[in-house]
């Protein structure tokens, strides 16, 4: 009876300890399908990337990739939605705070120093993130909204708090000179911090010419 019974939790532990395994398993192939993704993503933008590519670079086969991403939207959305809710909640609160304080020469150049010296503790650290840059490229799904939600905010942020007269649409081209800065900066540098340094020498230069605008 004493053997029958070992023997029998001998083997349930077994099974317990291989549903482990497989389930650790899996957990690999889904982290490893979602890293060559995202470096596809980077290097070809969506569209371009295809499940078969990143099947083989995932050492494994497209009809596996289709177990646990059942198509290539949602493994965008499973690889870029936490990146833009951080984007958006950071930028909404940073637009908040800055409601209630109007700007003055003064204030926005104390503003930019303060913001490269404490850049990552700084609202504006969420947009230096490799995966921006596949936001950035999207030119469709069904995230292309958010993106441009994003960008229609920012722009107008940047107008109401540059106090900009935007008839020649003034906002909306520093915002592309910026967000093309910011996806030059993160493809061309694999250190974050170099990506900093070089996107700052742009931004200051950028910003001082508005400050200097400033009444």
């Amino acid at each position: 009876m004493t053997n029958t019974y070992c023997q029998t939790s001998f083997i349930y532990i077994s099974c317990y300890q291989g549903d482990d395994k497989v389930q650790i398993k899996k957990d690999e192939v889904r982290l490893k399908i979602l890293e060559v993704a995202t470096d596809e993503f980077l290097k070809r933008g969506y569209e371009n990337a295809s499940m078969r590519m990143i099947a083989r670079k995932a050492h494994t086969t497209q009809g596996n990739i289709y177990h646990y991403f059942h198509n290539k939207e949602i493994l965008l959305e499973e690889i870029l939605l936490p990146t833009i809710e951080n984007i958006e909640y950071m930028m909404s609160k940073h637009i908040e705070n800055e409601k209630a304080n109007p700007l003055t020469k003064e204030k926005a150049l104390e503003k930019l120093k303060e913001l490269e010296n404490d850049f990552d503790s700084s609202e504006f650290s969420c947009f230096f993130d490799k995966k921006v840059v596949i936001l950035l490229k999207l030119e469709s799904s069904s995230l292309l909204e958010r993106k441009e939600k994003i960008l229609q905010s920012l722009t107008e942020h940047l107008q109401e708090y540059f106090s900009i007269n935007d008839e020649a649409h003034y906002s909306e081209i520093v915002l592309n000179m910026l967000v093309e800065c910011v996806k030059h900066v993160l493809i061309e540098h694999e250190n974050l911090d170099n990506a900093k340094a070089e996107f700052f020498k742009f931004f200051n230069l950028l910003v001082n010419g508005i400050i200097s605008q400033i009444g």
